[in-house]
């Protein structure tokens, strides 16, 4: 009895496994992909864009037809690390600016409450942004194979 695509043993061709080769971006092309990422479009084709209306992420680009969750079932786990370094990111910034902007009377008792709380309602608006800036990255460092865009 041939064995069924995903499972032991065969690869399933329709999406992309961790065994393939990376390779090391040139700078613009690294630029280029992280200035799609911030324009919420297909890292590969710049066209399609990545996210619905609802803010989740389609299933394929309706630019250049690339599936856009190329790996196993848990593929967006990695876009975990983006959103807490962007929720992290935003947290400092904001806290400096108003630190640097209200010195010497800096409201500290609404940055110790109203922070934290700011932060935790970001998170779930940060959270669309960090599967796209995971894709991009995905994308960068792992090329699109021809059998990807099938």
């Amino acid at each position: 009895m041939p064995s069924q695509p995903g499972s032991a043993g065969e690869a399933d061709p329709r999406t992309r496994d961790t065994d393939t080769p990376l390779e090391m971006p040139s700078v613009e092309r690294a630029l280029l992909l992280l200035a799609r990422a911030l324009l919420l479009r297909c890292p590969h084709c710049g066209n399609g864009p990545v996210l619905t209306r609802a803010a989740n992420v389609r299933e394929r680009c309706s630019g250049c037809n690339l599936r856009f969750e190329r790996g196993p079932k848990n593929y967006f786990s990695g876009a975990m690390f983006f959103g807490v370094m962007l929720g992290e990111l935003t947290f400092v910034i904001t806290f400096g600016i108003v630190l640097i902007q209200m010195w010497p009377n800096v409201p500290w008792k609404f940055m110790t409450y109203g922070f934290p709380i700011g932060t935790a309602l970001m998170v779930p608006l940060l959270i669309p942004f960090s599967k796209v800036v995971w894709l991009a990255v995905d994308v960068m460092v792992r090329p699109v194979q021809p059998y990807e865009l099938l």
